[in-house]
């Protein structure tokens, strides 16, 4: 099997430890208590993808809607299996950039993604919005900024 190398290089720096108990305070204590949360979870992201696990990948997206405007739910995720699975041999790198928490409770992540596979290769500029369904924190929107 074709091992795969996942950099994750996180420039903001928050607790090392995950909280035992709900975050509180101002916007950005919270923003700094659940900022572990938020890393482990771009992690899972981004070792999904990486590995083409697609269905993993596709768990970690809510399900109320597809991530894209210009496509729907269905249209999305057949574009994503089209393109992710573990024949791919994708390799992705991650440069923190910010990270924002709404009043809403929707974390606002910006970051710079180096992707690289046997046929393509590109860095972009992206914003993820994660909010939580179920408990559990999943992707509701996706863009690539200019």
């Amino acid at each position: 099997m074709i091992q795969r190398t996942l950099f994750l290089i996180f420039l903001l720096c928050g607790n090392p430890a995950w909280a035992a108990t709900p975050c509180n305070g101002s916007t950005e204590e919270k923003l700094q208590c659940y900022s572990p949360e938020v890393k482990a979870f771009l992690g899972r992201w981004v070792q999904a993808w990486g590995n083409g696990d697609i269905d993993t990948y596709l768990a970690l997206y809510t399900s109320a809607r597809s991530p894209r405007n210009d496509l729907s739910r269905s249209e999305w995720e057949a574009h994503r299996r089209a393109r992710i699975g573990p024949e791919k041999q994708i390799e992705i790198n991650l440069k923190l950039e910010s990270m924002g928490l709404e009043d809403s409770g929707i974390f606002d992540v910006i970051f710079t993604q180096h992707y690289r596979s046997a046929s393509y290769e590109d860095r972009v500029r992206k914003r993820l919005f994660l909010l939580r369904e179920g408990g559990e924190l999943r992707i509701w929107r996706e863009e690539v900024l200019p």
